[in-house]
């Protein structure tokens, strides 16, 4: 079968943080991805303008109340892309006082721009990559829905769940931040190594765990967007 762009990105990612987990690195950060891709848009667009910015006069714009939102944005993204310490300080003190409208824009241009710096100062050239549901280092955070065959847990199927995922997470560098039983579904939250191919790791899991029994479904839900709802679940699983 070929495969398609988004396939071929992706092993290559998986390549890179196998051999070099320390040129990956996951923004700490639960912003809706949406937000996101609108503001890594702008950072491309204000990267592409070949002029250079009067940090401090652009900060004196940022902080008039009477600039426009969208310029506001635009703002925010050059002083980001500055990389330099004056832009990265003026992008904190600004954060901190942050309406809400502009906050979370605030909030990544903070975050990216620290990034950037440090990767100036360093003299290293890193990846840096973004989801709904953030992560740490070079793991992704993602959560994992299973599913009970006949809509309950008791606790022996529920030591089971946690002893086996924590055994393969454990064993492939992945972490366990929490696990919650709701009705029929078991939600585990995660961080998992970049370079883990998840569908493999979600299969191991499911075999495993049916070897005790044969409690779980085979299809699980896995994200890495955004929080799960237990409606969205049902609807899904139904």
């Amino acid at each position: 079968m070929k495969k398609n762009n988004q396939e071929d990105m992706l092993e290559k990612m998986r390549e890179i943080a196998l051999q070099h987990p320390n040129n990956i690195q996951i923004i700490e950060t639960s912003v809706d991805s949406e937000i996101q891709i609108e503001f890594f848009g702008a950072l491309q667009r204000v990267s592409d303008m070949e002029e250079e910015f009067d940090i401090k006069a652009l900060y004196n714009e940022l902080i008039c109340e009477e600039t426009a939102i969208e310029r506001k944005k635009d703002i925010l993204a050059m002083l980001t892309t500055a990389g330099e310490v004056e832009s990265f300080r003026l992008l904190e003190d600004y954060l901190k006082n942050a309406n809400d409208d502009i906050k979370t824009w605030a909030f990544l241009a903070c975050q990216q721009g620290r990034m950037l710096l440090e990767s100036r100062l360093l003299e290293e050239s890193k990846i840096y990559i973004a989801s709904g549901l953030g992560g740490r280092g070079h793991k992704l955070r993602y959560v994992f829905a299973f599913v009970s065959l006949d809509g309950t847990y008791d606790d022996y199927q529920k030591n089971i769940i946690i002893g086996e995922i924590e055994y393969f997470l454990k064993k492939n560098e992945g972490e366990i931040e929490k696990t919650e039983f709701v009705q029929e579904f078991t939600l585990c939250t995660v961080l998992v190594p970049l370079y883990v191919n998840l569908i493999d790791l979600i299969q191991k899991i499911v075999e495993e765990i049916n070897q005790y029994g044969g409690f779980l479904r085979e299809n699980v839900f896995i994200t890495n967007e955004k929080p799960v709802q237990i409606e969205d679940l049902q609807k899904i699983f139904n």
